[in-house]
């Protein structure tokens, strides 16, 4: 509600005044002065958007209080009233930056219409100082992550950002809390936060300023300055303020949010500071809820688990790495917002996701990647480390591939049964398709492809890929209009005739009679010609 103030030593004026704007604009709050000083000693109580000037008024004139509120409180509007309808009044209220000029006695239309564009200023102004707020703190913020995230040169960014907010960074000490919530994240929680600010340095005297923010749905920060900062009681209240929010109440009995908290002398330390925070956070014993299989989110990240995991037990190396691709892509659309958040979305996954299904499982391809992500994990943590999502990835893998060109022989055969299934998969249709294209595709002689096939799979590589075509060439006939020769040849048969009397004496029927039992047509044809 925008506040007005009305200003005539006149109390009938006045009087009628006050009467015409309660009935014709009753969303404006009205306080009344008789005179400039009176006005003057009210400022600070009554804080008005507007103030409707009278200028006959005894001591300081309407017209020298108005020069004096637009040198000391140049965003409250002006509004004169007076009795003379001369061009040197005029001249002197426009030099004054007043809004409007009203002569007396008031036409309540000309009045309500005033006041009616004083609302407008006053919501323009409001949107603009929202907007420049909203820019100010999203340069803080990441500011901030890069600083947090080992980006060293944005140190005397945020510098210059926190001095032109007003914050003290000489003889001052920093804290830093750090909030982590999983799956569902802090959504729906950000509208409170203003207000929470506000709590917290009412009642922590200690602290001097405080920026809270959101770095992602995930993750919650509060940066603090002050001295004697009490980080305990700091992180027990913020932490209690969370768990107990409207939106948390019904999940009441889990604890859903965890993280830590640290103080330090200097802006140079935050990197550091950081990275230790993030490692005891996410490799806390209770750094996890037990996921629930009937929420969305936890029913990705518990099939995510299961590939992984049932990648590791078959030392299936392919598998693992398009798994370990899908979460890294994930990562990747996630921190579109700010690049600088890749750190966290790393960490999260590697120790969060994949460390946990490593240690539930002894395979030899699992024992061998725990030392791997320990080691990506010490260099990912080093302050002033860059990170490139897709360098990451690209460097990772190739760790990955070298681990795997270390293993035992028995999983380098797997691997190359496992690159021979799936070229077979994609290519059944090829006619050309020969041992010695196989061979080619891995490097290796063609009988020894030929018996390897048969060691690890138990059956000729061969029979494997008729098992292919003739399972594609079922899929066509149930789910196709395609004519019997169009099959066969998507297939990979050059012989209509050859593809049926080997579909009959495989499947006990004819690929129309297949079609026609799989579409439940009674009186198939059983001598029809297969064209």
């Amino acid at each position: 509600m925008p506040t007005i103030m009305v200003i005539d030593d006149e109390e009938m004026i006045r009087t009628g005044i006050v009467s015409i704007i309660r009935r014709l604009a009753p969303q404006w709050r009205i306080t009344e002065c008789k005179d400039a000083r009176s006005a003057i000693r009210s400022l600070g109580a009554d804080r008005p958007d507007l103030m409707l000037i009278d200028i006959s008024m005894p001591g300081m004139d309407g017209l020298e209080f108005s020069h004096y509120l637009k040198e000391q409180y140049p965003d409250i509007l002006k509004i004169v009233l007076t009795g003379h309808d001369k061009f040197a009044y005029v001249q002197n209220a426009l030099r004054a930056e007043v809004m409007d000029y009203l002569l007396k006695p008031i036409i309540r239309e000309e009045l309500v219409g005033a006041l009616g564009k004083a609302e407008r200023l006053i919501g323009e102004r409001m949107q603009t100082r929202l907007r420049a707020a909203e820019e100010r703190a999203t340069r803080l913020r990441h500011s901030l992550v890069d600083l947090l995230c080992g980006l060293r040169e944005s140190e005397d960014q945020l510098k210059r950002i926190l001095t032109e907010e007003g914050w003290q960074l000489e003889s001052t000490k920093y804290s830093l809390l750090v909030f982590v919530r999983d799956d569902d994240g802090f959504d729906a929680l950000e509208e409170e936060l203003s207000q929470q600010v506000e709590t917290f340095q009412s009642r922590f005297k200690e602290e001097e300023h405080t920026f809270a923010f959101f770095a992602d749905s995930r993750h919650f920060f509060v940066f603090s300055t002050g001295l004697a900062l009490p980080l305990e009681e700091m992180w027990g209240w913020w932490l209690n303020t969370w768990s107990s929010s409207s939106v948390d109440r019904s999940l009441s009995g889990e604890s859903l949010i965890r993280g830590a908290g640290a103080s330090f002398s200097a802006l140079a330390e935050m990197p550091e500071v950081y990275r230790n925070l993030i490692h005891e956070t996410y490799r806390s014993d209770n750094a996890r809820k037990k996921p629930d299989a009937r929420n969305g989110a936890d029913r990705d990240r518990i099939d995510q688990e299961n590939r992984l995991l049932a990648a590791l037990e078959t030392n299936d190396f392919e598998a693992l790495l398009h798994s370990l691709q899908d979460g890294f892509n994930k990562i990747k659309h996630q921190t579109l917002e700010h690049p600088s958040m890749i750190r966290l979305g790393i960490f999260h996954f590697l120790l969060i996701m994949l460390l946990p299904v490593l240690n539930k499982t002894e395979s030899k391809l699992s024992l061998a990647m725990r030392e791997t992500v320990a080691d990506v994990l010490s260099r990912l943590s080093l302050p002033g480390s860059k990170i490139h999502l897709m360098t990451f990835v690209s460097e990772f893998e190739y760790q990955l591939r070298t681990l795997v060109s270390n293993l035992p022989d028995n999983m380098k055969q797997n691997k190359v049964i496992e690159i021979v299934k799936d070229y077979i998969g994609k290519n059944y249709g090829d006619k050309t398709l020969r041992l010695e294209t196989l061979s080619k595709i891995v490097h290796m002689n063609g009988n020894y492809v030929s018996n390897l096939f048969k060691e690890v799979t138990g059956e000729n590589y061969l029979v494997y890929l008729t098992s292919v075509r003739m399972e594609q060439a079922k899929r066509m006939l149930r789910n196709s209009t395609l004519k019997t020769y169009e099959v066969a040849d998507s297939a990979g048969y050059s012989s209509t005739k050859y593809f049926c009397k080997l579909f009959r004496k495989l499947h006990g029927m004819t690929p129309s009679e297949y079609r026609n039992r799989s579409q439940g047509l009674a009186g198939s044809d059983k001598t029809s010609v297969e064209l």
